[in-house]
């Protein structure tokens, strides 16, 4: 499912994000059916999703024209282009540390001449008799997202926001105020640093600045989204399962 506006809307409006650790097709459908969503993550690095479970996942979001993207680690980039052969619209890649860390995985994904990845014939170029047509679009269409895990230099990140081949920066706060020693405080003076940068970047290039709220006190959400963050993974699928079993069991 290629979505010619997705990349703009990425980087221009306010996006909520649900964000799937266990792909159970009917809570899905729930979560789609509020129109709350702008965007269904499947996170692919912190979760024990099985391969058959994410097309099933793939497969339903499709059939909703939901826009699916994908989380992969370090350890699974390298299955990126498989699952873009089979029906995801963008790439959020965990730890991203350096512009080289950046241009790698946009070689993986990209085709020539932006990238290397090779020709695969699947569900979206309608195994091999659309391709041509598949070609000319992806390119254009595909959202990259890096995720900002590490304590990098202020340089590197606006390197890869000023490239063309992302469309903005998303924080993962818990593994950032990890790697700068101080985990779980996102008060610390380098973490603020950096997520103000991030800010300072989306407003300069025009691109998304993302950052995965992870606080249970949903009123603080407004805030964030007020500070300049306009695209947010909102807990996971499984904390809104908790919080609402929690709700339940304290009355």
């Amino acid at each position: 499912m290629i979505n010619n506006k997705l990349k703009k809307k990425v980087r221009e409006k306010n996006l909520q994000i649900f964000w799937i650790t266990n792909p159970n097709v009917i809570n899905i459908e729930i979560a789609v059916d509020t129109n709350y969503f702008d965007i269904f993550v499947i996170d692919y690095e912190h979760s024990l999703i099985l391969t058959q479970e994410i097309i099933s996942t793939i497969l339903f979001l499709n059939s909703r024209n939901v826009p699916v993207f994908m989380r992969f680690a370090k350890f699974n980039i390298k299955d990126a282009p498989k699952f873009l052969d089979f029906g995801i619209n963008g790439i959020i890649a965990s730890d991203v540390n350096s512009y080289e860390n950046f241009l790698e995985i946009k070689d993986l994904i990209f085709y020539p001449k932006i990238g290397k990845r090779g020709v695969g014939l699947g569900r979206m170029n309608n195994h091999g008799d659309n391709f041509n047509h598949y070609l000319k679009k992806i390119n254009k269409s595909l959202v990259f997202l890096p995720m900002i895990e590490k304590n990098i230099s202020l340089i590197e990140i606006e390197k890869i926001f000023k490239s063309n081949y992302s469309d903005g920066c998303l924080i993962g706060p818990y593994d950032l105020s990890m790697s700068i020693g101080s985990p779980g405080n996102f008060k610390n003076p380098k973490f603020k640093k950096i997520e103000n940068f991030i800010i300072k970047m989306s407003r300069k290039y025009k691109k998304a600045a993302g950052l995965h709220f992870m606080n249970k006190n949903y009123k603080k959400l407004p805030l964030i989204k007020k500070s300049g963050f306009n695209f947010l993974p909102i807990l996971t699928d499984v904390q809104f399962f908790k919080i609402g079993i929690e709700l339940i069991a304290k009355k």
